[in-house]
């Protein structure tokens, strides 16, 4: 499988708010995000699922939520998945008080593991939005849309409450003129991760004052450009150390870092290791599983 942008949209291409996938025995599937929510269902013996910095091994019958925004990827040694896709602006509509909303914000503002023994376990939701788009009975979208309020209601209902003062400005609530800006400026970042990218040409592109990027795009993303880049450059690079022959050096050069103190640094930073234990350690894991 070709390596996708680590931006991806269209997922709702038609305008209906749930889009289901189904993968193979063998998956793996590189560094991306996107802003609808994401629930993983884990049917195959085991799974190895990256969000952020972080790589989760799951069972089967275990799920993990992964909110908008969040960056996640697919490991060697994923086997067969349901994934459930759904954005919350399409299935909310304008009947939707704010108050709901910022309800919703504070439950999908963060990545989590749902075991298949907990309470929350959404499994009989996601069957029966998986039957019905199998089946495609008369009046099917309606009851995928019914099955899924149920999946949100039983999650809010069950989810350990957020404090005020812990909630946090959440993804679900930014405007779509504001995902558009975020769009442009990840894509223009992406494009040119390689090379040694300025503030000012990210300004330029865009047509905005620098300091009016910085602060929408801490605002909207919850980190700062520069560190959104860095961290899409060290993800682009793990790919590279495990499935290329390229030195360090090389593949720190090639992914926009100066030299290879910074590349080791910040690659430390991430993932508690360098890229030689890391490299080291993965591939012994995909020797393992694909072996």
């Amino acid at each position: 499988m070709g390596v996708p942008t680590f931006l991806e949209t269209g997922h709702m291409a038609d305008g209906f708010p749930i889009r289901l996938i189904y993968t193979g025995a063998q998956f793996d599937y590189a560094a991306h995000w996107h802003d609808e929510v994401e629930l993983v269902v884990v049917n195959g013996q085991h799974a190895r699922i990256g969000v952020n910095e972080q790589i989760f091994d799951l069972q089967q019958g275990d799920m993990i939520l992964i909110k908008p925004g969040d960056v996640h990827y697919f490991m060697p040694g994923t086997e067969r998945l349901t994934i459930l896709l759904f954005r919350l602006e399409l299935l909310t509509g304008s009947f939707a008080s704010e108050a709901e909303m910022q309800e919703m914000g504070r439950l999908f503002n963060q990545s989590m593991i749902i075991p298949f023994s907990s309470v929350n376990n959404p499994t009989p939701y996601v069957e029966a939005i998986a039957a019905e788009k199998k089946n495609q009975n008369p009046g099917y979208r309606w009851l995928m849309v019914s099955r899924l309020y149920d999946l949100i209601v039983l999650l809010l209902r069950t989810a350990p409450p957020v404090s005020e003062k812990d909630a946090k400005p959440s993804w679900p609530c930014v405007s779509s003129k504001k995902f558009e800006f975020l769009e442009s400026v990840c894509e223009f970042l992406e494009d040119h991760y390689a090379e040694s990218i300025k503030l000012e040409q990210v300004a330029e592109h865009m047509k905005f004052s620098k300091f009016h990027i910085c602060k929408l795009f801490k605002e909207i993303k919850g980190i700062t450009l520069m560190e959104y880049l860095n961290h899409f450059r060290i993800i682009k690079s793990e790919w590279a150390l495990l499935f290329r022959q390229d030195s360090i050096l090389e593949i720190a050069i090639s992914h926009g870092f100066n030299n290879v103190n910074s590349y080791n640094r910040l690659f430390k930073k991430y993932n508690q290791c360098t890229p030689s234990e890391f490299r080291k350690r993965h591939r012994s894991d995909i020797a393992k599983y694909q072996g």
